[in-house]
């Protein structure tokens, strides 16, 4: 069974006086969010035309400041999730609460490591070949393959953090709030090729998957933020050891 701290509303129901980790989480979002607005401009404006600008923060591009940037809020939102989940366990908290942040960061370790490789793009060539599908391109296809599992785990992690963090408390509302627009990238996907890929449609696209990251971020801070969360942990950590007389 948690623990009474683990439990209580009150410890979940968080306020910026309460909670030291609010305003850093919201500096993340509105930072973030600054940059991805930038991006969104130069990508809608003539100096995307440029070679150098374009390899830079093309949206559309691999490899490039856009992606790297991306990949690393994944890769830090993985730690933090992982950071949550060894802190619950050394606190005593049931299973499913360690073992689904557990998981979540895994799967966010996959999704950095797929923002920089583009494997579900790759999936979706392979699907591609081996289905002779000509619904949608190549470089679309994953849409049809990656999509589903994308959308169950998606299901899965939105109703774990319902149930398990709970909707009435911030880091359950930012995580939520993330997943719902995530799930509108597969669709705007789909609807990509159809209309000729225009660059708004890229954009938007964009800008939903990194709106979603920064919430999902700022989820995993406040979390981490609420009084009492790491304190097991930090009683486990050995004493610094007294310099000789």
């Amino acid at each position: 069974m948690e623990r009474a701290t683990m439990q209580s509303p009150a410890v979940l129901r968080t306020t910026p006086k309460s909670n030291p980790a609010i305003r850093p989480a919201a500096i993340v979002v509105a930072a973030l969010g600054l940059v991805q607005a930038a991006v969104a401009a130069i990508n809608l404006s003539p100096l995307i035309d440029h070679y150098t600008v374009a390899s830079l923060i093309d949206v559309n591009g691999e490899a490039n400041l856009t992606a790297w940037l991306s990949s690393a809020v994944l890769l830090v939102t993985a730690a933090g999730a992982g950071l949550a989940a060894v802190a619950d366990r050394a606190a005593g908290a049931a299973r499913r609460r360690w073992l689904g942040w557990a998981l979540i960061a895994a799967f966010f370790v996959l999704l950095s490591v797929d923002e920089t490789a583009g494997l579900h793009e790759l999936i979706g060539e392979e699907a591609h070949r081996l289905l002779d599908s000509e619904a949608l391109p190549s470089l679309y296809t994953w849409v049809l393959v990656v999509g589903p599992v994308g959308m169950a785990a998606a299901f899965f992690m939105a109703r774990w953090f319902a149930k398990t963090i709970g909707l009435s408390s911030a880091p359950g509302r930012l995580a939520v709030a993330a997943i719902l627009l995530w799930l509108a990238v597969p669709a705007l996907e789909a609807l990509d090729p159809s209309l000729g890929g225009p660059a708004l449609l890229s954009v938007i696209e964009e800008s939903l998957e990194s709106a979603g990251e920064a919430l999902m971020l700022a989820g995993v801070l406040v979390y981490l933020g609420t009084p009492g969360r790491l304190t097991a942990l930090a009683r486990r950590a050995p004493a610094p050891e007294e310099p000789p007389a």
